[in-house]
């Protein structure tokens, strides 16, 4: 299709994808119930219940070594006592989104699993930053994290030549991906697709415009604060080496975070990394059973999500 790509054609074709799955109504639910501090224990296993495949997944994350449950469990209630509410809405929401994913692994030209990883990683650091920083609405902001490069899937899958460039160029170039993107697409980047998609699926705006100006938070107008967001828990993820997004340049933070939030600052009057970095890991620590859903682990506490760069670049694909 190389030659051929139109801003106009490629937004037609994404809209227009049909055997791309929709995320089940257990999703749509669950973002629905996150932010709402009437939830109930009972709805949300009401929720999971009615999804087999989810209720396996659960039961298996919480029998897992890392939570250490002295007996079986053998219900979705018993688990969320296990797992904890917050933690478990978030694995609802991860599961289902990489299991209607998972047949397409293979389009990638990338590890899927570091992609997934990056992904949650994400999603842990801009819902940490979302808490410590105020803002409240902190289950769009997982959501959005975790499916804030999702356009890259659909890059892989329908535009490959294209997007094989992309891989290619990034190997030359310390340049951020996005950017080369809209090199070598007319003016499109992963963002832009990826917002297109869920909007399909009917998502929130906060979601639809954190996704696609998560990049670049100031043009997201009235949401650039769940844009802002999502930037600076992506750049945070990048930067403690957490999965690999298919990104091999140098993390680039875009100091308009800083006109929508207070950050810590360092002696140096710049903002605090290492302090964030720090919280993060921490983070890391205890959301450690949403990375094992990643790789379908078993929950064993040796595994580690965090990578460093020089790992990362040994999973180019070229």
């Amino acid at each position: 299709m190389s030659g051929n790509l139109t801003f106009a054609k490629i937004k037609k074709i994404t809209q227009h994808i049909f055997d791309l799955p929709t995320l089940p109504t257990t999703v749509v639910k669950t973002i629905e119930l996150v932010d709402n501090p009437n939830t109930s224990a009972r709805m949300l296993s009401r929720i999971i219940s009615s999804d087999q495949a989810l209720t396996a997944q659960i039961l298996k994350l919480a029998n897992s070594a890392y939570y250490g449950f002295p007996h079986k469990i053998n219900t979705v209630p018993l688990a969320i006592v296990v797992i904890g509410m917050e933690t478990l809405k978030n694995l609802v929401l991860s599961a289902s989104v990489i299991d209607r994913f998972a047949r397409y692994q293979h389009s990638m030209p990338f590890d899927i699993y570091l992609f997934w990883e990056h992904a949650i990683g994400t999603a842990v650091a801009s819902k940490m930053l979302a808490r410590d920083l105020g803002y409240e609405v902190t289950g769009e902001v997982f959501a959005a994290g975790l499916l804030h490069d999702l356009g890259k899937y659909i890059m892989s899958l329908y535009f490959k030549e294209d997007f094989s460039k992309v891989i290619t160029k990034m190997i030359d170039e310390d340049k951020p991906m996005y950017l080369i993107e809209e090199d070598v697409f007319p003016g499109v980047n992963h963002s832009q697709i990826g917002a297109w998609l869920v909007e399909k699926w009917n998502f929130p705006a906060t979601i639809i415009m954190a996704i696609h100006y998560h990049h670049d938070p100031k043009r997201a107008e009235n949401y650039s604060k769940i844009a802002s967001l999502i930037h600076f828990g992506d750049y945070l993820a990048k930067r403690l080496g957490v999965g690999y997004s298919g990104d091999m340049s140098t993390p680039v933070f875009n100091d308009y975070v800083k006109e929508e939030f207070s950050l810590k600052m360092n002696e140096a009057g710049k903002v605090d990394e290492a302090y964030y970095l720090k919280q993060l890991e921490k983070q890391i620590t205890e959301d450690y059973s949403l990375f094992a859903l990643a790789r379908n682990q078993e929950g064993s506490s040796r595994y580690s999500p965090i990578m460093t760069h020089q790992q990362r670049i040994r999973y180019a694909a070229y």
